[in-house]
């Protein structure tokens, strides 16, 4: 029988003291209207045919939230969501009702890979209607990330990550993945991602990662071309692109300082960057294809935005 949803309170519940409720997963909680998204999971579920799972799919999606927030493996999301209140609370558990294991959880990843980039449009949409979004600007960058398998002692592909290539940053070799995302100037809410092979060239992507309605778009000397600029000039978007210098033209001064200028803007994407490496642990991926590495990084994306909607609010 599939379990049905649950958002009461448990008896016992009453009991637990103050200390034990985390409040920003309280606030996200109440941030977020939940149905939307319940709806689009759903509709996967008929489209996937039978075998639902026996949890109502909102919680499984807060559990792969909380899973990113605080870096736990499937076998030690479900440890942890039986041992700590704070995670029964936001996924609407009472204290005697069994929990997700990780098999179950593991298979909601591969439910949800199809429609992870709707699920992160329909909470965008939400925050925008919370005016979080700031609009004036998106900037827009890569990070290369390493892949899960052991790299190939020669520049071949991986036998256990077929999906990983090879990739050159300044003149370093890396084997593995690109992602790839848009933040909203001010905000620094994530407004777009795409994560591909590393081979994939950033201007392959360039227009996945424009919104249509930022006023200004600001990237590094790697997106430079005339091309570009006139895409961006067409739609109304400010050209805000780093100049990039050749031996066949050295930069003016004036060129140089807007380089710098934009330079000074581009910095708070580097600071989402640092929080998906440092907090989300997300330098090296964990899963063997691009299929699954796309889903974390929307993933990641959702819960980041989440937890800095909190923080903006608080402001």
């Amino acid at each position: 029988m599939v379990r049905q949803e649950n958002h009461q309170i448990g008896f016992a519940e009453a009991f637990v003291k103050q200390t034990f409720i985390n409040t920003v997963l309280d606030r996200i909680d109440t941030l977020i209207d939940w149905e939307p998204l319940r709806k689009l999971m759903e509709a996967q579920y008929t489209l996937d045919g039978p075998g639902r799972p026996g949890f109502p799919p909102v919680l499984l999606f807060k559990a792969v939230l909380l899973q990113q927030w605080y870096n736990l493996s499937d076998p030690a999301l479900e440890e942890a969501i039986d041992d700590r209140f704070s995670f029964r609370r936001f996924l609407g558990l009472n204290l005697d009702e069994k929990v997700p294991d990780h098999s179950t959880v593991h298979k909601f990843w591969d439910r949800i890979s199809p429609i992870i980039e709707d699920l992160f449009q329909q909470v965008q949409t939400q925050l925008e209607v919370h005016q979080l979004m700031v609009k004036n600007g998106s900037i827009i960058d890569a990070t290369l990330i390493e892949s899960a398998s052991r790299r190939p002692t020669t520049q071949k592909a991986s036998a256990s990550d077929s999906d990983s290539t090879w990739s050159k940053k300044r003149g370093k070799a890396h084997f593995g993945y690109k992602a790839r995302i848009a933040i909203d100037q001010g905000s620094e809410l994530i407004r777009q991602a795409k994560m591909t092979t590393g081979n994939v060239h950033d201007s392959a992507v360039f227009p996945d990662l424009v919104s249509g309605d930022e006023r200004a778009l600001y990237a590094d000397k790697g997106y430079s071309s005339y091309k570009r600029s006139q895409w961006l000039t067409e739609r109304g978007i400010e050209d805000g692109i780093m100049f990039q210098g050749s031996k066949w033209h050295n930069l003016t001064p004036a060129e140089l300082e807007r380089n710098n200028d934009i330079n000074r803007i581009r910095k708070a994407i580097e600071h989402v960057f640092g929080t998906f490496k440092r907090v989300y642990h997300f330098r090296r991926c964990k899963y063997f294809s691009l299929v699954r590495n796309r889903t974390k990084l929307f993933a990641l994306c959702i819960s980041y935005n989440l937890k800095r909607s909190v923080k903006l609010q608080a402001i």
